[in-house]
């Protein structure tokens, strides 16, 4: 079958995305193993927290490449997976993009010693820029394989018959049959996330790093017992949505009420200023000092918290409509 020119660039591009991200991953790996780093924080098991991540990142970066052999060979899975990888990679880039934005106009931290020809506010644009090229490259995949014509083209089979009356066989084309629809394959993007969480199990038993909860800092015992049962409903919402469990799907609607709750819990007073002090401890869990020489680093939080509720709010209404669209999946109806 002919491949769309369309398929052929996007292969290309991720080809070459994917290639980087693991020589680049590849080269992390072993620096972080077997290269002291006086910059890496003095942390039990920080080496083997970064590995795992790295690995994690690696894996990742394969199956972004198997995935463009599946769309070399027009497999109709690759077209479902370069929508996941497009979705991913337009939210987390475009949230990046927003990063930069608003680093750009923050404070430095201190004047430099000697003028640069290079300000940074320009290198924080210029970042914004590469992080907004690569939220582009997602939406331009999110909305190229969706088109009618490259649903057929994925969907679409050569399959031999033998024509009546005829010794020779016959090639003739199917017609393009129903695949999984775009709401499941949500739905399978964010059970497989969840999945992922339990690579961070470790850290906690390691860092015993503290726990913002609706306002309250918790610490010791109870901040780690608690993470421990998140991650549990996480696997278990994960693994239940995979496998289309009754449960799971109310479970995830739990979840959802959960998220909401939480940051709406920003809203109660004094609760701003709590997360401003567990961001900085978690800072220096990870030995990142908040002060450089004499001069404090000032940095506002609160356009950044209002980046990330805007797009964690998103990501509520975006999952909460699939679960509600493939509600018969669970529910049978």
């Amino acid at each position: 079958m002919r491949r769309p020119v369309g398929v052929i660039l996007a292969a290309v591009v991720l080809g070459l995305m994917a290639l980087m991200g693991i020589f680049g991953s590849l080269i992390s790996i072993a620096t972080t193993l077997f290269i002291q780093n006086p910059a890496m924080p003095s942390i039990p098991g920080m080496r083997a927290i970064m590995a795992v991540t790295m690995g994690g990142m690696l894996c990742f970066l394969l199956f972004c490449a198997w995935t463009v052999v599946g769309l070399f060979r027009m497999r109709p899975w690759a077209r479902y997976s370069i929508l996941a990888i497009g979705g991913l990679e337009f939210c987390f880039s475009a949230l990046l993009c927003g990063v930069m934005i608003l680093m750009r106009n923050m404070p430095t931290p201190m004047p430099a010693a000697a003028p640069s020809p290079v300000s940074l506010q320009v290198v924080f644009l210029g970042m914004a820029a590469f992080y907004a090229c690569l939220a582009l490259i997602g939406a331009w995949w999110l909305v190229y394989f969706n088109l009618k014509p490259v649903r057929a083209a994925f969907s679409a089979t050569a399959l031999p018959v033998m024509a009546p009356g005829l010794g020779d066989s016959q090639t003739i084309t199917a017609q393009p049959q129903a695949g999984t629809p775009g709401w499941r394959i949500v739905i399978i993007v964010w059970a497989c996330l969840m999945l992922l969480s339990v690579l961070y199990v470790p850290m906690v038993f390691l860092m015993h790093p503290p726990l913002f909860m609706f306002g309250i800092i918790l610490r010791g015992t109870p901040a780690t017992a608690l993470m421990l049962v998140l991650f549990a409903v996480q696997v278990v919402m994960g693994v239940g949505l995979l496998r289309k469990w009754r449960g799971a799907w109310y479970l995830a609607l739990a979840w959802q009420v959960y998220t909401v709750v939480f940051f709406l819990s920003f809203l109660m007073p004094g609760t701003l200023a709590r997360f401003t002090a567990y961001q900085q401890e978690l800072m220096g869990r990870w030995g990142v000092s908040m002060h450089t020489g004499n001069t404090a680093m000032v940095v506002d939080p609160r356009p950044f918290m209002m980046l990330g509720m805007v797009l964690g709010a998103g990501i509520v209404v975006v999952l909460t409509v699939a679960l509600f669209q493939r509600r018969e999946d669970y529910l049978h109806a």
